[in-house]
């Protein structure tokens, strides 16, 4: 008794100071017009994502190091060596994807239910633009590991806003920072990623709640009479508890079945097949359909056309008629949307799939990112011009677009191949060898990731690699081999 009469005490004296009492009243007494329902636990699992992602991130921010020396190394930091580290990133990861899946259904429920009229025609405005900033996060936030996947789809990205007619070069510039993917970029992408728009969405998020409850619950659509009326408590938060529940069973289970994607640290010479996140396909796969001057319909025209008549819907659509079905116009364009997104993502997959190079390439740089990841983390190592100081050791152009994949960009070796500094002291390495490698790695007993061949390098390409590699200097070798 005692210790419930403090609890009394204490409660008291915080509602006295606070009033949280009648805060709870407000929360938890609101009225559902129509009775608890399933299909209004999107928008509260979306706001409870929003925090998992917040809290995973502050988490992130804690190891990163937003630069292009060290990005990469800082995220393989946090996969392979902080003790939980690879589950938060995979909860980081995988909850991008899944607050847009949420995002969409949520819309598609509203759309549906008629949720946008009598009067929540800000309600409406405001998530879209909280559904923008979603699609923001997850753009600024694939830059952030910098490793190939990341770097090169950026590129894409960010060469596609070049496109847009009158602002296009401008407003790339500004998300670039200067004219390619630099340490610049990085900066400006994490400030955005972990200041700007978090600020923004927190903001619009509260706004969006507060214009939400002052409208209330739109209720069923139907017209018949419902009278049901029921609190939010226990009915609907136990519905909205028990979804989110689910949804994040199901992060933490892909999260540890299947690690956060991570390849080897972004090489900007090499000859990465880009691919943009899933979110991003139907874009992709329309610019395949579109050449010169009509990029501007799927890169511009289109998405502006979508999200104009998004932004303007109820004031469109201004009958009160609610009924999904007889709104046929509506209803029939919204399934058009989404079955055409739909398509276009399966579209792009099996087409790369049908292609011999594209899935022969895609293939081999998924393999790539997979034994990264299963390498041990190993702190990053100095080339070898950084330890002596004395030897002009860069590489040619066709060791760095060819080789410093996995072999580091001064030949140092990185997770994914060995160092080639003293390769000739080996046996069966003169420089003959080297060049016999070249033409056919698996008659010297080398294998996956190796290469079969090198169809790309020329033969005085070859002779450069090797005459590069032969005469890089004894002593930086033996130094770098000592670390």
């Amino acid at each position: 008794m005692r210790a419930s009469s403090l609890l009394n005490k204490a409660y008291s004296f915080i509602d006295e100071r606070t009033g949280v009492k009648e805060v709870l009243h407000r929360s938890l007494d609101e009225p559902i017009r129509g009775g608890s329902r399933w299909a209004y636990v999107f928008g509260s699992a979306l706001l409870l994502l929003f925090v998992i992602q917040a809290l995973t991130g502050i988490f992130l921010t804690m190891y990163y190091v937003p630069s292009a020396d060290h990005a990469h190394a800082s995220v393989a930091y946090i996969q392979k060596a902080v003790p939980g580290g690879a589950l938060l990133r995979g909860l980081h990861y995988y909850g991008s994807s899944a607050m847009i899946i949420l995002l969409v259904t949520h819309c598609t429920q509203t759309f549906l239910f008629g949720a946008y009229k009598q009067k929540r025609e800000l309600v409406w405005l405001i998530g879209s633009v909280l559904f923008l900033l979603t699609l923001c996060f997850a753009f600024t936030g694939q830059l952030l590991p910098w490793d190939q996947e990341a770097y090169f789809g950026t590129k894409v990205g960010t060469s596609i806003a070049g496109e847009v007619p009158l602002i296009g070069r401008l407003q790339q510039r500004i998300l670039l920072g200067g004219t390619e993917v630099t340490s610049s970029t990085l900066s400006r992408f994490f400030m955005a990623h972990v200041f700007l728009l978090p600020v923004g969405l927190l903001l619009l998020s509260v706004l969006h709640v507060y214009l939400f409850r002052h409208a209330g619950p739109a209720g069923p659509f139907h017209q018949r009479a419902d009278h049901r009326v029921d609190p939010f408590y226990p009915k609907q938060l136990f519905k909205d508890s028990l979804f989110f529940l689910f949804v994040f069973a199901v992060l933490v289970t892909v999260s540890t079945l299947a690690p956060a994607a991570l390849g080897p640290q972004a090489r900007p010479g090499s000859d990465f097949l880009a691919r943009p996140p899933w979110y991003f396909l139907p874009l992709f796969q329309l610019l395949k359909y579109f050449s010169g001057p009509l990029t501007l319909i799927p890169t511009v025209v289109l998405p502006g056309l979508i999200f104009f008549t998004l932004f303007l819907l109820p004031f469109i659509d201004r009958k009160q008629e609610r009924h999904p079905l007889k709104r046929p116009l509506a209803t029939t364009a919204l399934a058009l949307l989404l079955l055409g997104s739909g398509s276009l993502i399966f579209l792009a997959k099996h087409q790369d799939q049908i292609n011999p190079l594209f899935s022969a390439q895609l293939r081999r740089q998924d393999d790539l990112a997979k034994k990264f990841l299963k390498t041990e983390f190993r702190p990053q190592e100095v080339g070898p011009a950084q330890v002596s100081g004395t030897t002009n050791v860069h590489p040619p152009k066709a060791f760095v677009e060819t080789c410093a994949l996995c072999h580091g960009d001064s030949a140092e070796g990185n997770e994914l191949g060995p160092t080639l500094l003293g390769v000739t002291e080996k046996p069966n390495r003169t420089k003959e060898d080297l060049l016999k490698i070249l033409d056919n790695p698996p008659a010297y007993g080398l294998k996956d990731p190796m290469p079969e061949s090198f169809p790309g390098l020329s033969d005085d390409d070859k002779r450069l690699i090797v005459n590069w590699l032969i005469n890089l200097n004894n002593a930086d070798s033996v130094s770098l081999l000592e670390q």
